[in-house]
């Protein structure tokens, strides 16, 4: 697969916006991740997360990180509003100049419009520093906040699928949304 992104040198970016700060996880914040990723309203739209979420996995999954930024697989970041771990989003290498894009946030975070901040800020940096030139996603048919979250963002539906919940321990039916470089440009007026 062809990296699509490495690390920028030896630290992770650090983006903000007007509320958020967006920074690599610390192996401190782990019990925050377990408790909010772990909220049945919040694991059970993310496909690989378990229910319960135990500590011992998002600790495992907080020491991925560094390694997987490093082989340009995936970037993750933890989503700040001020001195509070209210979430994470993610850049996964597809291959070619493709990238994935994933998010969560905790349930008591929602309706706030943290999502779509963290959401337009990535993208900001997906397009724009690393030069992806389509960003995918695909989320559970039944999680219509964030598909109006992508929605707002500029991407499009593609095309229906089905996908493995493991907090629900079953396949369930997913949606895919697409967004290229060129058609966030022309929305941003940068075309």
């Amino acid at each position: 697969m062809k990296r699509v992104f490495t690390m920028p040198g030896d630290t992770q970016p650090v983006l903000t916006t007007e509320r958020l700060t967006l920074r690599a996880f610390r192996l401190e914040d782990a019990d925050t991740v377990s408790q909010l990723a772990g909220e049945w309203d919040v694991a059970h739209m993310m496909a690989p997360v378990p229910y319960p979420y135990p500590l011992s996995a998002a600790k495992d999954w907080i020491r991925s990180h560094r390694q997987c930024a490093i082989e340009g697989t995936d970037l993750t970041f933890a989503i700040w509003q001020g001195d509070t771990l209210i979430g994470s989003i993610n850049i996964e290498n597809r291959g070619d100049d493709t990238a994935g894009i994933g998010y969560w946030v905790g349930k008591e975070y929602w309706n706030k419009g943290y999502g779509s901040e963290a959401v337009t800020e990535t993208l900001s940096y997906a397009f724009g520093e690393l030069g992806i030139n389509l960003l995918l996603t695909d989320l559970f048919a039944d999680n219509l906040a964030s598909a109006r979250v992508l929605e707002k963002a500029g991407f499009a539906f593609a095309c229906e699928k089905s996908g493995w919940s493991e907090a629900r321990q079953e396949t369930c039916p997913k949606r895919e949304y697409r967004l290229t470089q060129a058609r966030w440009q022309a929305q941003k007026g940068l075309l």
